[in-house]
């Protein structure tokens, strides 16, 4: 691999053990992948950072980065983690549990991460076409490629904690035009609203069944809503390894890649297989309707707020990820409360992917999420339903 003067010295131990260390695992993983040289990235994400899922040898590995002394280089934000920071006790997560969570986030923070702890990390920062990025949520990843027009892979965890350290990533896979081009069209035959987050979310799944990996398509398109997307590339990049869409009037080199794809196979999906998934109503009352997967952004909180404007109290528990960005923007626009007092709970810093406090209160779960519905009956056991977002009010507002 071609390395800059600059990048020889970090590699020799000129700035550091840590430095060096990182470099070499991060070039060495290039190598693997046939990359060229290495690109500075202006933002790393990252994620594997719930006790949920890395458990004690990943803490070890962050204490281990964190005992040389290291420090992030660029911007850099972080994933959820496994509970609610402030009011872990309330989601019923144990002493232990909170004690190992609250010690991951003590030794990130120190390494310089901003204290982010969201699966949406364009809605902190946004990013711009062409600029390189090291991010390892599956969600935000999709986002970054097909709405934004930024460049990423969907790098491990740890690897994004030694690309923030340096503020290096091999230039490899999504990092280069060329892999960028689309593989597969993809045509929706019949009627459906795919403006709707629910229904977005089901696409995503059954392509990411049908095709499992590459690059799909969408040329005369009706994903046309950011939440339609956020909700797609969520779910496609779950029930398959597809980091990218290019999508038609949404992804900023849509025309030059197009032109690049040529003749591609036509992958065909029936309106009635997205019907299928999503159920336009439910005969029973669930435990619980989850919402925020990836985490609720201002514009589907405040439509949720309409649906229930009428509902005086909600009749099933309605639980909202969320960042503490939104968090606060609620809060300062009095919508927090307002949604409290129906009895809406919040939870920030946390999902029901990645934390234990599903399976440890609840059995038949609704929800609005494809990535939801792809993930928690097979982390936590339980059943799941997904409904449309827009009637997802009638649910909670229905009588007992």
């Amino acid at each position: 691999m071609f390395l800059t003067k600059e990048e020889e010295s970090i590699l020799n131990g000129a700035h550091g053990e840590i430095k060096a260390l990182a470099l070499k695992t991060i070039i060495k993983i290039g190598e693997s992948l046939n990359a060229e040289r290495l690109v500075d990235v202006s933002h790393v994400h990252a994620s594997g950072l719930s006790y949920l899922t890395i458990g004690d040898a990943g803490l070890v590995f962050i204490e281990s980065v964190v005992s040389k002394n290291a420090k992030v280089k660029v911007f850099s934000t972080l994933n959820p983690v496994g509970m609610d920071l402030d009011d872990w006790k309330k989601m019923g997560i144990s002493e232990d549990f909170a004690e190992k969570q609250k010690r991951i986030v003590e030794l990130v923070l120190k390494l310089g991460f901003d204290p982010t702890f969201t699966c949406t990390p364009y809605l902190i920062r946004k990013p711009f076409p062409g600029e390189h990025l090291a991010w390892g949520e599956s969600s935000a990843v999709g986002m970054a490629n097909t709405y934004y027009g930024a460049y990423t892979n969907r790098e491990g965890g740890p690897i994004t904690i030694l690309s923030a350290i340096v503020g290096k990533i091999y230039e490899a896979g999504l990092h280069l035009k060329e892999n960028r081009v689309p593989t597969v069209e993809i045509i929706i035959d019949g009627e459906i609203d795919l403006t709707d987050p629910s229904i977005s979310g089901a696409l995503g799944i059954i392509v990411g069944e049908k095709i499992k990996s590459g690059i799909p398509l969408f040329k005369r398109n009706r994903l046309t809503s950011f939440e339609a997307i956020k909700s797609y590339t969520a779910a496609v990049g779950a029930n398959g390894d597809i980091a990218m869409s290019v999508i038609d009037g949404i992804t900023p080199e849509y025309k030059d890649l197009i032109k690049k794809a040529g003749e591609l196979e036509k992958v065909h999906i029936d309106a009635n297989e997205l019907k299928e998934i999503v159920k336009d109503s439910i005969d029973y009352i669930p435990d619980v309707v989850l919402m925020g997967c990836p985490h609720a952004d201002l514009e589907e909180i405040l439509n949720f707020s309409i649906q229930i404007k009428d509902c005086k109290k909600i009749n099933v528990p309605v639980i909202i990820s969320t960042s503490r960005y939104v968090s606060n923007k609620l809060n300062e626009m009095g919508l927090l409360q307002q949604l409290e007092e129906k009895g809406v709970i919040f939870i920030k810093d946390t999902c029901p992917v990645v934390s234990p406090f599903v399976s440890l209160k609840f059995k038949n779960i609704v929800t609005v999420s494809g990535k939801s519905l792809f993930y928690l009956p097979r982390m936590h056991d339980v059943k799941v339903a997904i409904v449309p977002f827009n009637k997802v009010g009638e649910v909670v507002c229905r009588k007992k």
